[in-house]
């Protein structure tokens, strides 16, 4: 609790550059996932917060833990994908939004949230230069780089939230990210393509992205993805047809039409 920290604020800088040094060296291997997480979870709460914000303030430091910590701990491994393939229920436990299990992606997305909230301005330029050289990687190769693309949606994820909750989706969007610009450039023409069996794990998570972002979409788009989102209920990728149809069922409960098109009252608790 806060009302513990003020006998730990001297130490705490030292401390932080110990946990901020075992993040930089712990190696991607699932055994130390645990410490992974609990490490990032440790930094973001301070990140956060604004009584520590001349820790982070600097602009080397905020790149560094993008570049260092952020990007490396977004990326899917090996140990990711084989999850995806043999044990989806264990994927999608830790990847999905309001999920109790912490996985080392979404740790790192509320991490990436913590900075925003002390720092977005330049939060959300460092990120966008990020996801502008992983995305041209991504489209000059492909086949071999689309965990680069993968990143790249992960990271507007991470950024382009203020405010959001599990029944509603987003209810308040950063400024500085342009989201309806980014989905329709990278992730609608990610679901438009028709061999399902190619990049499973980035079309499971534009259909995240899709889920996320329910509200910001006008009607017409709505009408556009849905075809796309039901042609994914088909995919042989466990992970993808269960995102599928999580996505169509949160996107047909936020939009309730009542007569004369007036969206009708949420049904909450």
């Amino acid at each position: 609790g806060n009302k513990d920290e003020e006998p730990f604020i001297p130490y705490l800088p030292q401390f932080t550059k110990l946990v901020w040094d075992l993040l930089m060296t712990v190696t991607p291997m699932s055994k130390h996932d645990a410490l992974a997480t609990i490490s990032i979870r440790f930094l973001s709460s301070l990140i956060g917060k604004l009584m520590h914000r001349s820790i982070f303030q600097d602009e080397a430091t905020l790149r560094e833990i993008l570049t260092r910590i952020v990007i490396p701990n977004l990326t899917i491994r090996e140990v990711d994908e084989e999850k995806f393939e043999d044990d989806p229920a264990e994927f999608i436990l830790g990847d999905m939004e309001g999920s109790d299990s912490e996985s080392r992606r979404k740790c790192t997305q509320e991490m990436l949230r913590a900075m925003c909230r002390q720092f977005e301005g330049q939060t959300t330029a460092i990120v966008s230069e990020h996801v502008g050289s992983m995305l041209q990687q991504y489209q000059a190769d492909p086949a071999n780089q689309w965990k680069m693309k993968d990143v790249a949606v992960h990271l507007i994820l991470g950024v382009a939230v203020r405010a959001e909750s599990a029944q509603f989706g987003v209810s308040q969007v950063n400024d500085g990210v342009n989201v309806m610009d980014f989905f329709s450039k990278h992730v609608y023409s990610e679901l438009q393509e028709a061999n399902m069996s190619v990049r499973p794990m980035v079309k499971a998570t534009c259909i995240k992205f899709v889920t996320t972002f329910r509200q910001q979409f006008s009607k017409e788009q709505i009408v556009g993805l849905m075809p796309l989102l039901i042609a994914h209920l088909g995919s042989g990728d466990v992970v993808v047809h269960t995102y599928a149809a999580a996505a169509i069922e949160k996107i047909l409960t936020a939009k309730v039409a009542g007569p004369g098109g007036v969206k009708g009252t949420k049904i909450t608790g």
